[in-house]
């Protein structure tokens, strides 16, 4: 893996060492502080993993990677869902959808969505102790910065 390369095709001119799509999600879950890179799937789920529990919910949905487009997870989210959140991974791209199937950050929307997703995973609270305390803080952060 070459940094320097992610770098240099970075679609980031603020912070040329997070990609923007996975920065947005990063941002939107609390952890895009919790690692340098933010450049490829690898460095998003250790960030998310930083704080929450991140787990591959691909069979439960029913997901044929390549094959099952973003406009049907959606609906099987809605369904059956029971995460807090869902990381979707497809081509290129990265996107998280609430508990209920609709976007929560998508930096590339489209009005019709059948891209195809490679991988699908669920944004759950973690058991840790000590990762429930940092989510805890992160909040109280977040608001905060609201008032």
């Amino acid at each position: 893996m070459n940094r320097q390369a992610f770098r240099d095709g970075s679609n980031n001119p603020d912070n040329p060492n997070k990609h923007m799509c996975g920065y947005a999600v990063a941002r939107a879950l609390g952890v895009d502080e919790s690692t340098r890179y933010l450049h490829t799937i690898k460095d998003l789920q250790r960030a998310i993993r930083s704080v929450w529990s991140l787990r591959s919910v691909k069979t439960k949905m029913g997901v044929k990677a390549g094959r099952t487009t973003v406009g049907s997870i959606r609906k099987r989210i809605a369904a059956k869902g029971e995460a807090l959140a869902y990381l979707v991974h497809v081509e290129g791209h990265v996107l998280l959808l609430d508990r209920d199937g609709t976007t929560a950050v998508d930096t590339a929307p489209v009005q019709r969505d059948r891209r195809k997703v490679l991988r699908v995973q669920g944004v759950y609270m973690s058991e840790n102790h000590s990762k429930f305390i940092k989510m805890l803080e992160m909040m109280k952060l977040k608001e905060e910065k609201l008032k």
